[in-house]
């Protein structure tokens, strides 16, 4: 006999929908990360406690102002875009105002955040931020359900922890610790790779991992991931694509330096 069609619940709608965007530690580091690059982050800190399901990404960046942490982990908030128009002209690395949102339905999320004046936003931020932060906590729907002031540095700081507690089965099919922390050290190259200018800090279990120091060239990024590489085995090229403000950088090995 056919079951019948029925409504799914919210929260189990939010949780597919969640389980869509993060489905892994690399999936976490990702979403956080590129909100950083975002936010104009030169410094970006990286930390996991995998036995723990903890991460935490903390930058430099703008930083958020108490109004807009009040509502960044609501679902389908972002301050990247404002109509469909903008979709055609996407200048940031996320848009959908997803990521935030769906870390609160699949784990617990809290953030500490102080505006930055700097980051040349009008001046009535100023009245919103005061000169210090604020430290919010989240429940399972995006909500704050703690708000107060925090002594912090102007920046960001995103902490994810129980990650997939509500999601057994998600926990018992992801592979084992090392393979995810490779994925998570993969998916930070990749990206430090295209912003040469940041520096990266990674801890694992509060203990130095990795590290990536700031340059002015892609090559010299690749060079510091293959220490057996030498910038000067590199060749980097640019081209002018057909696509209004776009264009292609590439990295390649000079040919004589091959079996490197």
């Amino acid at each position: 006999m056919a079951s019948t069609i029925q409504v799914l619940p919210t929260e189990v709608v939010n949780l597919i929908a969640a389980g869509e965007v993060i489905d892994s530690f690399a999936a976490v580091v990702r979403e956080l990360v590129e909100n950083s690059l975002d936010a104009g982050a030169t410094r970006i800190v990286v930390s996991l406690w995998p036995q723990r399901w903890c991460v935490s990404v903390a930058d430099n960046g703008c930083g958020m102002t108490l109004s807009d942490l009040q509502q960044a982990a609501t679902p389908h908030s972002t301050s990247k875009i404002r109509t469909c128009n903008d979709l055609w002209k996407i200048r940031s690395l996320g848009f959908r105002g997803e990521a935030l949102h769906s870390l609160t339905t699949l784990a617990d999320l809290e953030i500490w955040s102080r505006f930055s004046l700097s980051s040349g936003e009008e001046i009535r931020h100023y009245y919103d931020s005061s000169s210090s932060g604020w430290r919010i906590l989240y429940n399972r729907g995006g909500e704050p359900i703690q708000v107060e002031a925090a002594a912090v540095a102007p920046g960001t700081v995103v902490s994810v922890s129980n990650l997939f507690d509500n999601w057994v089965a998600r926990r018992q099919r992801l592979p084992s610790v090392a393979l995810q922390m490779k994925a998570v050290q993969a998916m930070i190259y990749n990206i430090a790779l295209c912003h040469p200018k940041v520096t990266w800090l990674s801890l694992q279990n509060d203990r130095a991992w990795f590290s990536l120091s700031p340059s002015t060239s892609t090559a010299q990024i690749l060079a510091q991931i293959i220490p057996q590489v030498r910038p000067t085995d590199l060749e980097e090229l640019e081209l002018i694509l057909d696509i209004p403000d776009s264009k292609l950088h590439l990295v390649v090995g000079l040919p004589d330096r091959c079996h490197r």
